[in-house]
């Protein structure tokens, strides 16, 4: 069965990660795993002592009971981590757990309502092996629902087509709108470009009529009819920044460089992180977590 696991501390970005999480338990039928990771450093050497990691083994354990009770679910499962690294306890419980998803909170400096990554959430997006989750701060003050209106951002590349065939997953099962969002940036080196002058104009129309066409036939594909497309000129951060006010959910795909099925975040994903105003799926490049039945792809079939 999928699985969600969700990183907990006892900070309130604890309590927007879970809401987060039972939302989409609730759609893709996956099960939930509280974990919280105390700083022990488990490694053979001088500074080992059995007292202390039992004495921060408590007051972890005792942190994820008190969650659970909160949640009403004595069946959700919870873990205590020994781990110098938030970040790292998480990857390693995720690949020992094969987890669909990890979700996180985002820091308490940033605004409410906005995704701001807190230290543990930057580092799990530059590595995690499965997709990341991050909840805006306050998101769990919010009366839960299903989301209605679900965004994905699009530029035609393979990871984008992940992204979006988790979108469409989640937006199968749920009814929702779904929004697939395409940047367009017209270009300006002419010289680069080899465009005779006069002629970049021109040049410019032919890419947009371009990728207006890859959009549509990405949206067709899917097969969905409340899905849209929409092309809109600008950076794809500051794009899809402004469009996630309108949104429930936002999912982008990794485009950095790193080990296969891992979430590496390129530039656009990493500053999207920083802005956005709803909940926001980074889908990991590697083809293994979109496979037929991965936990967004098989979400419309729990529904049904």
């Amino acid at each position: 069965m999928s699985k969600i696991i969700v990183g907990v501390d006892a900070s309130a970005g604890a309590s927007d990660a879970i809401c987060l999480a039972t939302r989409l338990a609730d759609i893709t039928g996956a099960e939930i795993m509280l974990v919280n990771v105390f700083p022990y450093d488990q490694h053979p050497s001088r500074a080992v002592n059995t007292a202390f990691e039992q004495y921060l083994r408590q007051d972890s354990t005792e942190l994820l009971e008190a969650l659970r009770s909160r949640l009403g679910d004595a069946t959700v499962a919870v873990h205590a981590v020994p781990n110098t690294s938030s970040a790292h306890g998480l990857d390693t419980i995720a690949e020992r757990e094969d987890a669909d998803l990890i979700v996180v909170g985002s820091t308490h400096t940033g605004r409410t309502g906005r995704v701001l990554p807190g230290s543990t959430a930057e580092r799990l997006l530059h590595g995690a092996p499965c997709p990341v989750a991050v909840a805006p701060k306050g998101y769990g003050d919010h009366a839960a629902k299903a989301p209605t209106s679900i965004g994905c951002g699009f530029d035609g590349s393979p990871s984008s087509q992940r992204a979006l065939e988790a979108a469409g997953g989640l937006a199968a099962a749920t009814g929702a709108r779904l929004r697939v969002i395409l940047a367009f940036r017209p270009g300006s080196d002419i010289a680069a470009k080899g465009v005779p002058f006069g002629g970049m104009a021109v040049y410019n129309d032919g890419l947009r009529d371009q990728a207006h066409d890859e959009l549509d036939a990405a949206v067709a594909e899917l097969g969905l009819p409340a899905a849209e497309g929409e092309l809109v000129i600008g950076d794809a951060e500051r794009v899809l920044a402004d469009r996630s006010q309108q949104l429930d959910l936002l999912v982008v795909g990794s485009r950095g460089y790193g080990p296969m099925h891992a979430v590496i975040v390129g530039s656009v994903a990493g500053r999207l992180m920083r802005e956005a105003a709803c909940p926001v799926i980074v889908v990991p490049r590697g083809a293994g977590h979109t496979r037929a039945d991965s936990l967004f792809v098989t979400a419309a079939s729990v529904q049904g």
